[in-house]
């Protein structure tokens, strides 16, 4: 498979992990926005002048591709240090990127290789979380598989070259070896937005976990939504798993909703 990894000039934790790339992975200029490597022949690196949630349009671009990684800083209200991962999509609003009620492609198999990676290099980042973050954001309408990697929560952390290279040296660490598949692949419902079952789920079973609506997403789904969740994906979704205690005032509506689908539906 061939990957091309999303930076952008206005992202400091994008910056900085190219950065490492280029000075330790031989990343070179090959024209504007535009890098390879020597060492990586199904790698590339494209630049971005734009936010990385308001970045598509790159079906057209890179026609060799088969999956996009953004590289990106995560943000949160507690700035505790984090290295998360997540699939890009809005179930309702789209205030953050993307279109309004769309999915990208998720690739379950892809995230849980890395997920378990970099937590396999934990004691280099001991002060770091190491989560899943559910869906969220753009960009949206990309017809190939998109992937968020990311660095959090602060600026201590985006210049933080350490904290760059142990993610930066996970992803390539998979993406020069056969993804390996997941046995089962699911779609996640309900629990909070860093989806903390469906993290230990990946990390530690047979189970890959596209799309997941947590439970602030619930009151926005519906049919259509829930088919985009399992038909965007590029491995066939096998099954739905539940947060059984986060599904919140929504619980006996998902439920009924849940009727029509010919999944089997796993409670965690």
């Amino acid at each position: 498979m061939f990957f091309t990894l999303i930076t952008s000039e206005l992202d400091l934790a994008s910056k900085t992990m190219l950065a490492y790339l280029q000075e330790y992975k031989k990343f070179n200029k090959l024209k504007d926005f535009y890098f390879t490597s020597s060492l990586y022949d199904n790698i590339s690196i494209s630049v971005s002048k734009n936010q990385l949630i308001f970045t598509d349009c790159f079906d057209d671009l890179y026609k060799k591709t088969d999956v996009l990684i953004f590289l990106s800083r995560h943000q949160s209200k507690s700035k505790i240090p984090s290295l998360t991962c997540h699939f890009p999509g809005n179930y309702f609003t789209n205030s953050y990127g993307g279109n309004k009620s769309e999915l990208g492609i998720a690739y379950p198999s892809l995230q849980k290789n890395y997920l378990k990676k970099i937590y396999q290099s934990r004691e280099k980042v001991p002060f770091c979380d190491i989560t899943i973050e559910t869906t969220h954001h753009g960009p949206t309408n990309i017809k190939k598989p998109v992937m968020f990697v990311e660095i959090g929560s602060s600026e201590d952390q985006w210049s933080n070259m350490d904290i760059a290279s142990v993610v930066c040296d996970s992803l390539l660490d998979i993406l020069t070896k056969k993804i390996v598949n997941a046995k089962y692949i699911g779609i996640g419902l309900g629990g909070n937005h860093y989806g903390s079952k469906f993290n230990k789920l990946i990390l530690n079973t047979d189970y890959g976990i596209g799309h997941i609506a947590n439970k602030y997403n619930l009151v926005n789904l519906n049919n259509d939504m829930l088919n985009q969740m399992i038909s965007k994906c590029y491995e066939k979704v096998t099954h739905i798993i539940i947060d059984q205690k986060g599904l919140g005032n929504e619980k006996q509506r998902i439920m009924s909703l849940l009727n029509n689908i010919e999944l089997e539906v796993i409670k965690i």
